[in-house]
């Protein structure tokens, strides 16, 4: 499902698949008691997502040698805390979990989602793609891509989790452009300023039926 070409050599990541409507809570007993309060009095498929995606970046965490068993709690909008050193993401969707993690001195900011290769409900591709985005659409599809409405959602959630970190600021639907190419790269254009940077670069994949989109600020 994940492979090493999405993200920075520095990184490390894992995964779990899963059948969609599984519900599975060891992953989330295991977790730090202050990790499982985060969900505590959410219900039990929330809770087994969540108990996944941690589990996953805790497994990465060890592989990258920055695990020392410290809970990974949030801050704000949600956004992950990691250690001190350490730059990463989490995705989790019905069927596929997953998180990645580089060394803050090689990479700034990650951004992962994963996303079912289905098509969006038809009212939600208009307040999610801006017009210069559709007519590429309509490339990838001719191209063979299956649901390109839905890869463009996901390049633009992958870009969102990298961009917060780095300005603890949102960033609107409509204030990144993606440029999506059948040979699996993008880029997202940012058009707020002030910004860190110009644009945030990408990888994605399709396999097992989900879009998995990747960004990194280097």
């Amino acid at each position: 499902m994940l492979e090493a070409s999405l993200f920075p050599t520095s990184a490390r990541f894992c995964y779990v698949k899963t059948s969609p409507d599984e519900i599975d809570l060891n992953n989330y007993r295991d977790l730090h008691p202050l990790e499982q309060s985060l969900v505590s009095h959410s219900v039990d498929i929330r809770k087994s997502e969540f108990g996944d995606a941690r589990w996953c970046a805790h497994q990465a965490l060890r592989d990258l040698g920055y695990d020392k068993g410290q809970p990974i709690l949030r801050g704000e909008r949600g956004v992950p805390l990691w250690p001190d050193e350490v730059c990463g993401s989490m995705t989790h969707t019905r069927g596929f979990r997953a998180a990645v993690v580089a060394p803050r001195l090689l990479v700034r900011a990650m951004g992962l989602d994963a996303e079912p290769a289905d098509e969006l409900p038809p009212e939600v591709l208009g307040s999610i793609a801006r017009e210069g985005e559709l007519a590429q659409l309509e490339r990838l599809a001719a191209n063979g891509v299956t649901a390109p409405d839905r890869l463009l959602f996901c390049a633009k959630e992958a870009t969102y989790k990298a961009w917060f970190p780095m300005t603890h600021r949102w960033l609107g639907f409509e204030q990144a452009e993606i440029d999506i190419r059948e040979d699996g790269t993008f880029i997202s254009y940012l058009l707020v300023r002030p910004t860190p940077v110009p644009f945030i670069d990408g990888r994605w994949v399709e396999r097992d039926g989900f879009y998995v989109a990747a960004t990194a600020v280097l």
